[in-house]
Formats: structure tokens, sequence, C-alpha cells
């Protein structure tokens, strides 16, 4: 089935290594070569390739589930990442359905999000669900947990009954996903061009962030 190919990246190839660490390191070493294919792909529905300009902004987008073990270790890592770049990155999160239970995941993800709340809770949704094990599918312990975190019965029942809304998200989630293959989570998406996971850097986290920052770099120069 489509759903037992679709797998968390990290439950075999764990991040161990914290990105600024790695960085640091590393800040003074020649810059390593990466190859497409290899160490990332080159997304394009075309056999033509356009030519590439220069950007202002960079789009990155992470296509991650609350569910997932990887994107949960990815976290802390790509948020010190996240800390250090640039203005012109934009980021943004796309949840991913590769099974049933995760719908409602990726609804609390977009309730989040329009309660204006998404950036301090994801890390404890993230904690709540992978080290204190507790099971947030359902809409009960939905509100519980925003309860808990600060945020009214009346404001969380408002978003949660906003179903066109939500569902509107959560299409065009499955439009990015259908457009772009993701097929394992997390995945990294960036400028619509390149895609980037663990698996394709053999789950070094060093290289890892090396090739992201490689390929936000190409789209700043304009090149292919």
């Amino acid at each position: 089935m489509l759903h037992l190919r679709r797998i968390c990246l990290f439950l075999i190839l764990p991040l161990l290594v914290a990105c600024g660490k790695a960085q640091d390191q590393n800040a003074h070493q020649a810059v390593p070569s990466f190859q497409a294919g290899k160490d990332y792909q080159i997304i394009s529905t075309s056999d033509i390739i356009p030519v590439a300009e220069p950007k202002q902004q960079v789009h990155v987008v992470e296509f991650f589930s609350y569910a997932c073990p990887g994107c949960y270790r990815l976290e802390p890592q790509l948020e010190a990442w996240l800390a250090k770049q640039s203005n012109d990155v934009i980021f943004e999160r796309v949840p991913v359905v590769f099974r049933p239970d995760w719908q409602n995941l990726a609804r609390m993800y977009y309730i989040a999000q329009m309660l204006g709340v998404e950036k301090a809770l994801t890390p404890e949704i993230f904690k709540a669900i992978h080290a204190q094990n507790k099971d947030l599918t359902n809409a009960d312990a939905q509100k519980q947990f925003f309860k808990a975190h600060g945020v009214s019965e009346k404001d969380f029942d408002s978003m949660a009954a906003f179903s066109p809304g939500i569902d509107a998200q959560l299409v065009r989630s499955d439009t990015l996903m259908s457009n772009y293959k993701i097929v394992a989570a997390p995945t990294l998406v960036i400028d619509q061009r390149f895609k980037l996971n663990p698996a394709m850097t053999n789950g070094e986290p060093q290289r890892f962030f090396q090739v992201l920052d490689y390929l936000i770099q190409k789209v700043r120069k304009g090149e292919n």
C-alpha cells in the first residue's frame, strides 16, 4: 500500500548532531561539493530546464507530521538553523497525511496556525506525542491540550469548527505533496526546484544542513 512506502526517514537515519555545532566545527573548512541526484533532487515537470535568475527571497517548505519520529528529531535542529537565517529565507510547514490518523494531526496544525500559536505550540505538540506518549488524534484531546497552553475553549471551538478553511488547506497540502512527489517525511523543498531529505545525505546531520545551505545559495545566485 502507498502509505507503507511513505516512511519517516529518521526511524532509520536519526539526526544525532546539532546543526549549529556542526556548522561551527567546519566554518573554516572547504565547501563540500554536492551533486544533483545524489545529495539532493531536482524537481522538474518538464524536460526543458528553465533559466534560473537570482532571487531576493528563498522559499523553504518542510513536509512533516507531528506523528513522525524523524520530524520530531529534526525539529530542534531545524529551529536552530532557522534562527540563523536572514529575512530572505521564507519558511513554511506543510503537514502530510500518510495514514488516516495523521489527518486529525494535520487539522491540529492548521487550527494552531489560524489561532496564531503554531510556532509556540509546535515543539510542545511534538513533545506531548513523542516524549509523553499522548494521543492527540481526537478533537477532545486537542481541545484539552490547547486549553492547557493558554487557548480558551471558545477560541478553540471557533477555529475547529471552521471546516471549510481547514479543508481547503488540507487540499492544498495534498496537491503540493502530489506536485513534488513527497513520499517520506521529513522532506524539504527549496524554491519549488530542489528536494532534500535525510536519506539523500545518509542520515548525516552536518551534511544535511550543508546541502540545504548550498541549495539556498544556488537560489540566491540564480544557478540551476
